[in-house]
């Protein structure tokens, strides 16, 4: 695959939105004592949204300057790694393991389990339109 104009503006189209979103649902949904909600919601919506792409790329019905911009774009600057793994890492200095292996192991089963109903929603969508 070649970098093409029309793909390299959609994956910034869709980072620049990627990016926009985090921002405002990392401020819109604070940080408690146990854990930062907005990392954890802009993560798990971000493995949905991956999902269903995949599933639509796997189907070989996928746009590529649409699949990089909404995929490698989008839901690339939505999600976040570095900030699950400092806010694991945190929580391990300050002494709570259990919120910091909770948030962990929530943060990847709960990311896992929702690319897999992204993927399923994608299919089923796919079969009922054939």
């Amino acid at each position: 695959m070649s970098l093409t104009p029309k793909a390299a503006a959609a994956v910034g189209i869709g980072g620049l939105a990627g990016a926009g979103a985090r921002w405002g649902l990392v401020e819109t949904l604070p940080s408690t004592d146990a854990w930062p909600w907005g990392v954890l919601a802009v993560n798990l919506a971000g493995c949905v949204v991956l999902g269903y792409l995949a599933a639509a790329a796997w189907s070989a019905r996928a746009q590529l300057p649409l699949s990089l911009g909404m995929g490698t774009g989008f839901c690339g600057s939505l999600t976040t790694f570095s900030a699950l793994t400092v806010d694991v890492a945190e929580m391990a200095r300050d002494g709570d393991w259990g919120y910091a292996a909770s948030y962990l192991a929530v943060s990847v089963a709960g990311g896992v389990a929702l690319a897999l109903v992204g993927a399923a929603l994608r299919t089923v969508q796919l079969k009922e339109a054939q």
